[in-house]
């Protein structure tokens, strides 16, 4: 069922069991208070029997994957696994986390059916009711964010809650929505510093290979002042004397990361409509609301009172008409330090499997759906029990794994076969790979298909679909592709990509 069937169809069950007294709108006056920044907010909570829902979430997953482009040759970025779980189950789970029973999702027009066969089949072995109407773009289109919400937009008068479809977050939405209302804003962005597990002196130390993002904020209340990824940037940065004049205590944080989770209103979607030329979220809609609200602060003292009063003399009666306050627009932040990551660059790609399969085990799913890849018979699924498979090690339960192997720190994925006496340790080893007898894994990314033959030894490679690896092959730091003869190495730095918002200008 699409969201709009199931909307259409709860609106007429409404229309047949409801009366006039339940259309009433009841209102409290009990605040619900919260601190953002330095200071505390209050807003007061509305009910109603009858409310258009607060907020329509949309997922971004049409992203091609730019800087996993290694991995994603024959796989959609958002089907990548991460800690044996598809990366699209993860904002789907923050909806079903929040009881959501409805989202629209953008989607590649090559991907859609393998998405939603998976979706559909998760979600029923999760015992969980989702409707999901998908947005589809075609393969070779260039349509951004921007433009996708502006597809959807008409559709509902509600928020709009934007997720990326690489977003990976514990976070309780209620702290992101009760900034949005007690601000009354236009958008409002969750940020949360860099995850990096802490090194063997107990230290976190970021990695120099991640694009930074420059987050300016108003510290009195976490307002957006200035919001750029260091891609996007030239030699400087460069800031009007006017700006500095109004919020003379900017503060410019290079240690937070944009997590691509958006609340933007109503009155924010009727612009983004009137501008058509937009096309990016994150690179052009947002700067151009920040803007916005720069120029009215600042314009700001010229009203002495925003709700003041106009005399008009009228038959000899004096009238007084209140004004309308002018339209505002408000970008705020809300910072969390709970564990979220975006899984967007390669060399952060192994490390936030093991940080999901540590951190967040409690979420991921009871039932993982049979996998779609078979090289042997079910007869053959198990692990030998002379294998030591430790506790941080998540694998699939139809894989055979013969004797004296060790699987450390690893993911492995369905209809994976291992020989005996293989040592892997810090790898992800995704769907259908075989791997012969003698076999040395280390810090490797083994995609689906791929055969590693006997006495290999491989050291933080990446093995990309299908590839054949010849026995007693030895390398390090490679990127394995097409057939021997023919191979491609890469590096595992991705820092020479031209732009940040690549991904973004994909729509994810």
């Amino acid at each position: 069922m699409t969201v709009g069937q199931k909307r259409e169809e709860e609106e007429k069950e409404d229309s047949e069991n409801s009366d006039d007294e339940e259309k009433k709108v009841e209102s409290t006056d009990e605040p619900v208070s919260y601190t953002n920044g330095s200071v505390t907010m209050t807003s007061h909570v509305i009910k109603s029997k009858r409310l258009i829902p607060e907020f329509t979430p949309v997922i971004m997953a049409a992203g091609y994957g730019s800087q996993l482009y290694e991995l994603t040759n024959n796989t959609p970025k958002c089907m990548l696994p991460v800690a044996n779980v598809p990366l699209i189950w993860f904002p789907v789970q923050f909806l079903i986390r929040h009881n959501f029973k409805e989202t629209y999702m953008v989607v590649r027009e090559g991907a859609r059916d393998e998405i939603e066969k998976y979706l559909s089949a998760q979600l029923e072995k999760e015992g969980v009711k989702m409707a999901v109407e998908y947005v589809v773009i075609a393969d070779e289109s260039e349509k951004g964010t921007a433009d996708s919400l502006r597809i959807i937009a008409p559709k509902t008068k509600s928020n709009l809650l934007v997720i990326s479809g690489d977003l990976i977050t514990k976070v309780s939405l209620s702290e992101l929505a009760n900034v949005h209302r007690a601000s009354n804003a236009s958008i409002t962005a969750l940020v949360a510093p860099w995850y990096s597990p802490p090194n063997a002196d107990g230290k976190k130390k970021r990695n120099k290979k991640d694009d930074r993002d420059f987050v300016g904020l108003d510290p009195t209340d976490n307002r957006i002042l200035f919001l750029s990824n260091e891609k996007d940037l030239d030699d400087e940065i460069v800031f009007r004397k006017g700006q500095l004049s109004v919020f003379p205590h900017m503060r410019l944080y290079t240690t937070l990361r944009d997590c691509h989770l958006y609340i933007i209103s109503q009155t924010a979607v009727q612009t983004l409509l009137n501008k058509p030329e937009i096309a990016m979220l994150r690179c052009e809609f947002l700067p151009l609301l920040v803007r916005k609200q720069i120029k009215q602060v600042a314009n700001a003292e010229q009203f002495t009172d925003i709700y003041s009063t106009i005399q008009q003399e009228t038959e000899g009666e004096i009238k007084f008409t209140a004004l309308s306050p002018p339209e505002e627009t408000g970008c705020f932040v809300h910072m969390t330090d709970e564990f979220t990551v975006r899984v967007n660059q390669l060399h952060n790609y192994i490390k936030y499997n093991k940080a999901v399969g540590e951190l967040m085990s409690d979420m991921l799913p009871k039932h993982i759906p049979p996998a779609t890849v078979k090289s042997f018979e079910e007869s053959q699924y198990g692990v030998h029990q002379q294998t030591q498979v430790c506790k941080l090690s998540r694998v699939s339960e139809q894989v055979a794994i013969e004797g004296k192997c060790s699987v450390k720190r690893s993911f492995i994925g369905g209809g994976v076969k291992i020989g005996a006496h293989c040592r892997i340790a810090d790898c992800v080893i995704m769907m259908g790979v075989t791997i012969e007898t003698n076999v040395t894994l280390s810090n490797c990314v083994i995609c689906p298909g791929a055969i590693i033959r006997s006495k290999s030894n491989l050291k933080d490679c990446r093995v990309c679909d299908g590839y054949e690896v010849r026995g007693s092959s030895e390398f390090t730091d490679e990127t394995l592709i097409g057939d021997e003869e023919n191979m491609m190495s890469f590096s595992i730095d991705n820092s020479n990509n031209n732009s940040s918002s690549s991904d973004e200008n994909v729509l994810r």
